[in-house]
């Protein structure tokens, strides 16, 4: 087995006779996504030559905005317009990046990590920022050719590959997930010229950070950009190219795909053609590493308030980690998390990590999205809604004991930000609902009443 040994600070290097020099403590960093990204940036920002830094990463590529993935597979982006972290970005500040590396096992004791390829890396401090793949569905003969997952560059440019095959006018897709990476994944194949039909198991659209009104107003725009819609039914089974479907339910994109796709029959019966499917449904942790490392667990990685595992020299940060029973896939409190690891392994501070609610800010195919709190109204509170359909904007806010519990925004969401502010301090808003539902601009808080009043 190859040893690729990053000295630590007990170790010492001795030349003849040469005066002992005292070596960096050893960092390694396995997972290369956006929470490494910016761990990276607040390390260098508070101590850049305190650590001798190592990132294993699985894919070939630096640090990258998998969010802009939408706007590559729309042709509105490219991969290197989304590169924050090129390859040139490592060597210029001294880290040593390990690309296309899988991590197999975590030795605790003697601490150091085997990799794939029958390489040991050691290390001082270890963080785990492995994310999350896509959940599964559990429909049936997933093995067939031309199903897609959607979460990395790679998935980006086989769903490209495939759609271009054969010309794009006779291709059809269906896209499986309503969310926001659902409806991203739609739009930028209907923009490259493919018949998509996404299918979402709930009856609207965003159904976590929108309500019923707002998911139709949304679907209804979306429609116009020539996308069909199956919603309250799942996928039951993939077809393929005879019609014959199977019985086993393997992982999307397995390695025997001897079949090509020719739609999926949903839960009610419906058919529906397709050359193509793209699943987009949700995240599951990747926790695995954990597990067969004997590190805590339960549906990511345990993490305490200052982002250690179970090992107080094991960290893990980002989707793949479990911090007072929440997971994450928002970029807010991961980069909350990445300040709180920073200043513990950099300065020696205890800066606890505090999940603070966050509001949703979307921006869909062009169209503005805002909610935060709760959604729908419940028995203990009202709701106060503006509905102009002709212009497309909604306005909705849930008041419970006279404060926000809620705001729901789509089109002009401007007053987004005071609305939440609002729900934070818990301002008194009963008396002004009308000026407020409005805008911001027509009202004014009264500080030491914690009330609001007309501007």
């Amino acid at each position: 087995m190859a040893i690729t040994e990053i000295p630590t600070a007990d170790k010492l290097i001795t030349k003849h006779a040469e005066p002992v020099t005292q070596i960096k403590p050893s960092m390694v960093i396995i997972g290369n996504g956006m929470a490494t990204g910016r761990l990276l940036d607040e390390i260098i920002k508070r101590t850049p030559h305190k650590y001798q830094i190592t990132v294993i990463g699985k894919e070939h590529f630096g640090s990258y905005n998998r969010i802009m993935l939408s706007a590559v597979l729309a042709g509105d982006a490219t991969i290197d317009s989304i590169m924050q972290k090129p390859l040139a970005w490592y060597k210029a500040h001294n880290i040593n990046f390990l690309s296309g590396c899988v991590v197999t096992y975590i030795n605790k004791e003697k601490k150091y990590v085997d990799l794939a390829s029958d390489t040991q890396i050691h290390y001082d401090e270890l963080i785990i920022a492995t994310g999350s793949r896509t959940a599964k569905i559990p429909a049936k003969n997933q093995e067939i050719a031309g199903i897609f997952n959607f979460r990395n560059i790679a998935d980006t440019e086989k769903i490209q590959a495939f759609a271009k095959q054969a010309g794009t006018s006779s291709k059809q897709a269906v896209v499986i997930g309503g969310g926001l990476l659902g409806l991203e994944a739609a739009y930028g194949l209907a923009l490259s010229g493919v018949e998509v039909t996404l299918i979402h198991r709930n009856k609207w659209l965003l159904n976590r950070q929108l309500d019923k009104v707002a998911g139709v107003m949304l679907q209804s725009i979306m429609e116009q950009k020539n996308i069909k819609f199956a919603l309250g039914h799942e996928v039951a089974a993939f077809e393929n190219i005879k019609g014959q479907s199977s019985t086993t339910q393997p992982l999307a994109n397995s390695a025997e795909q001897t079949e090509e796709l020719s739609g999926v029959t949903l839960t009610n019966g419906e058919f529906i053609s397709a050359q193509m499917a793209v699943i987009a449904t949700g995240i599951t942790p990747n926790k695995e590493l954990a597990e067969i490392s004997n590190i805590d667990f339960n549906r990511a990685i345990l993490v305490n308030d200052y982002m250690q595992t179970s090992d107080t020299s094991i960290s893990a940060l980002g989707e793949c980690c479990e911090h007072n029973q929440a997971t994450f896939g928002l970029v807010d409190p991961i980069w909350e998390q990445c300040i709180t690891l920073a200043e513990r392994l950099c300065n020696n501070v205890e800066k606890p990590f505090k999940n603070a609610p966050v509001p949703t800010k979307l921006k869909v195919s062009g169209v503005q999205l805002f909610s935060a709190g709760d959604v729908e109204v419940s028995d203990d509170s009202q709701c106060f809604t503006l509905l102009d359909k002709k212009a497309l904007i909604y306005r909705k806010i849930i008041v419970k004991q006279g404060q926000v519990s809620g705001v729901v925004l789509f089109g002009d969401v401007s007053s987004g930000m005071a609305y939440f502010t609002l729900m934070q301090q818990k301002v008194i808003v009963t008396p002004m609902l009308p000026e407020l539902l409005i805008g911001e601009e027509f009202v004014t808080i009264v500080e030491d009443e914690k009330k609001v009043c007309i501007a």
